[in-house]
């Protein structure tokens, strides 16, 4: 039997899924409080223990796909720490690795955004209109991200496997294009799908023949083949045994 925390934490979620449908169908402002509680098969007095108005329904909305993407953006494995000199010895093995975990950190922001693809779309068009909740999630996925991108390639750089760099420049370009892609595939009547492996794929050799240290870059294969690029991707995102 589910335990009082849980089933308050399923009600909500109800209520969120329930505002989420009723959003994106007839849009924010004409969606009322009384449907998102009939659709969620709960009272106006329970929504309103969960939620003191209908814009903090969209609050946890955006919430939700922020941290997301945060949560996803604190796991990524770490870039390749030796020096330049000892991986480009390992030929073809260090620069795949390399170009593998810059690969596998696009796509799974692409995944963790795909996974509340709804939600996403909603925060997506509500930028159109400057909402202030909306942007507000957009910036602290942008902060966050930009934050760890510039704290990584300050560290490639000093090991020797990027070449020196503004690197909170660069990071802002890179997070703002992938998020450009992204907004311009949610924000339409009919939204584009994303082959995230095609944009994981052609932004990571993008920052890596852009970026990675002249020597890797002269000893790399311009295009490696799809099984040594999988078995790449597959390394860095494969969980250890418990």
């Amino acid at each position: 039997m589910a335990n009082p925390a849980s089933r308050a934490g399923a009600r909500r979620d109800a209520i969120l899924e329930a505002a989420l449908a009723i959003i994106a169908r007839k849009g924010f402002h004409r969606a009322s409080v009384g449907e998102i509680a009939g659709t969620a098969h709960v009272s106006r007095a329970t929504l309103y223990q969960y939620f003191a108005e209908k814009r903090d329904i969209l609050r946890a909305l955006a919430d939700r796909v922020a941290r997301g993407v945060i949560e996803t953006a604190d796991t990524w494995p770490p870039l390749p720490a030796s020096p330049a000199e000892e991986v480009a010895a390992e030929a073809s093995g260090g620069t795949a690795q390399l170009r593998a975990v810059i690969s596998t950190r696009i796509a799974q922001i692409l995944n963790a955004i795909s996974a509340d693809r709804d939600a996403a779309r909603l925060i997506a068009r509500l930028t159109r209109d400057h909402d202030e909740v909306a942007d507000d999630a957009l910036r602290r996925i942008d902060d966050h991200i930009v934050s760890i991108l510039t704290t990584d390639i300050q560290q490639a750089s000093g090991s020797g496997l990027l070449r020196s760099c503004e690197a909170r420049t660069i990071a802002r370009f890179l997070f703002g294009g992938i998020r450009r892609l992204v907004m311009d595939a949610l924000d339409r009547d009919e939204p584009l799908e994303l082959d995230a492996a095609a944009v994981a794929r052609e932004v990571g050799a993008f920052v890596f023949f852009g970026l990675a240290d002249r020597q890797l870059v002269v000893r790399a294969p311009r295009s490696p083949s799809p099984a040594t690029y999988r078995r790449g991707v597959e390394a860095e995102t494969r969980l250890p045994d418990t």
